[in-house]
């Protein structure tokens, strides 16, 4: 397939300083341990809750190699993009926690929502404009100086609508969807300014999730989700390179069923990560060992949680989503890397 290329639209750069640290009003409720509980044979995850400055919604999307989270919340104002950059193995605690609003071409976003962080200082995500139209965003120079620009696939040099980054990673390579012409949603996947168009066989529609390539690995992994014919939701697995051949597809099974609804959001060379929903229609968290196989999926649900839905990991299986308490909010969570202490005694 020919490769199409990113257009940059960046009339005048924006060069952004350090993002504000907010102090008496970032809340990450430390004091809480939840567990992620599997309904087969596995491990227990501590789950540390994360929620942006008076927020009444938030979510995680990104964590690198290092524990430093990305994602988004809600507030009375709108919606912003959210960082959390702890020490390595240290929790997100109120000193590490930060907004995120970007600004283009002297206006600032409607909305930033924030998908993806390297150990490099790379991030990446989307935005809304004063239009209502959705655009893409990558950032270099995290954290002391952010230098970001708009990003938009152009498919014959026409600009696409709604143009999402949902996911990045080390090797310049990044992901998301876009929405053609004819109103059709499609997946890509952009190395070095170059991108392939990313659409499963007979799909209504393609949503390209996670990216990963190991170091050392020439192979590289993309997962996301598609709507069939029926308007069916169901996840995917690509190995490149791109084929018609090179896509595995999915549903969370548990105990021989399959669920609904899968959205595959998260990938790492071992693993893979998202969502279901249950023929209640509530949602569920899932983990598969891979390869993918019926048998590989293990439901995970926040202790006294509702909704708990993974939206990403990183190389060393760290977990991030966001799940409801008892009372309805929405909390942004992560797990803890191996041999971290436990949120009950977090400073």
């Amino acid at each position: 397939m020919t490769a199409d290329r990113i257009l940059i639209r960046e009339a005048q750069r924006t060069r952004h300083q350090r993002p504000r640290l907010c102090v008496l009003s970032c809340t990450v409720a430390l004091s809480l341990e939840l567990v992620l509980m599997p309904l087969a044979w596995s491990t227990e995850f501590t789950v540390v809750p994360v929620d942006g400055p008076s927020a009444s919604a938030t979510e995680l999307h990104g964590i690198n190699h290092i524990g430093q989270l990305v994602g988004a919340f809600r507030d009375a104002k709108g919606i912003h993009g959210l960082i959390c950059t702890p020490p390595v193995d240290a929790l997100c605690a109120r000193p590490f926690l930060r907004p995120l609003d970007l600004w283009f071409n002297g206006v600032k976003a409607v909305s930033t929502q924030v998908q993806g962080i390297t150990t490099a200082g790379q991030m990446a995500g989307f935005f809304l404009d004063v239009t209502g139209a959705s655009h893409g965003f990558l950032c270099a120079g995290f954290p002391a100086n952010l230098d970001c620009h708009q990003v938009d696939v152009t498919i014959d040099h026409v600009p696409m609508a709604d143009t999402l980054i949902l996911g990045l990673q080390e090797h310049d390579q990044f992901v998301g969807s876009y929405r053609d012409a004819q109103a059709q949603i499609h997946g890509y996947l952009s190395t070095e300014g170059s991108v392939s168009r990313i659409d499963v066989p007979g799909a209504l529609a393609t949503v390209v999730a996670g990216v990963a390539t190991a170091s050392g690995n020439p192979t590289t992994m993309l997962v996301g989700f598609f709507l069939d014919a029926t308007f069916s939701m169901h996840g995917f697995l690509c190995t490149l390179p791109v084929s018609p051949q090179c896509f595995t597809r999915f549903d969370v099974t548990l105990n021989g069923v399959p669920q609904a609804m899968t959205q595959a959001t998260g990938i790492n060379q071992q693993q893979l990560v998202g969502s279901f929903r249950d023929p209640g229609g509530q949602a569920h968290g899932f983990l598969c060992m891979l390869p993918v196989t019926s048998a590989c999926f293990t439901q995970l649900d926040a202790r006294d949680g509702m909704h708990t839905e993974i939206l990403g990991l990183n190389d060393r299986g760290q977990m991030v989503g966001r799940f409801r308490d008892p009372t309805g909010l929405q909390h942004g969570f992560t797990t803890m890397a191996p041999g971290t202490r436990s949120a009950e005694r977090a400073p």
